[in-house]
């Protein structure tokens, strides 16, 4: 399994941001590389799955979201879910009040299905694309969530 983990400011509250990023009807307008979603069940609570498309690596891959958990914590919120399919990864969304804003950490458990070949590539090149997607899809989402 490879790590991923990054932390942006929102300058929107934190219900606001939350109740949006969750929303699987618009993870498709802000996150990188992703499909609108397929035989969606649910809106982003606990319990819903969807199938998508992510693309990477040129490629078209077919991942299944299911959400663990989206719950107040304290004064925010905690998102997780388990992606299947093409690669295997969990996702954990924090988002934290912080200066009238949304602190949001996201962190990501991934593994590439794959020989010893596709783990040296993701060492050497996987791992910073995987870095730059997650890059984007956090602007992504901090634009779009402050020009509302």
């Amino acid at each position: 399994m490879w790590h991923v983990e990054k932390t942006i400011f929102i300058d929107r509250s934190v219900e606001e941001v939350h109740r949006f990023a969750t929303n699987p009807k618009f993870w498709y307008q802000w996150y990188a590389n992703l499909s609108e979603a397929e035989n969606q069940i649910g809106t982003g609570k606990k319990g819903t799955s969807m199938d998508l498309k992510y693309f990477f690596l040129g490629r078209e891959r077919s991942v299944h979201v299911l959400v663990e958990e989206n719950a107040p914590v304290g004064n925010g919120y905690v998102w997780r879910c388990l992606v299947t399919g093409s690669f295997d990864a969990t996702q954990t969304w924090s988002y934290v009040p912080k200066e009238e804003g949304t602190e949001l950490h996201f962190e990501m458990n991934y593994e590439l299905s794959g020989n010893i070949v596709g783990k040296v590539a993701n060492t050497f090149y996987v791992k910073k694309l995987m870095s730059n997607s997650v890059n984007q899809t956090l602007q992504n989402l901090k634009d779009i969530s402050e020009s509302e």
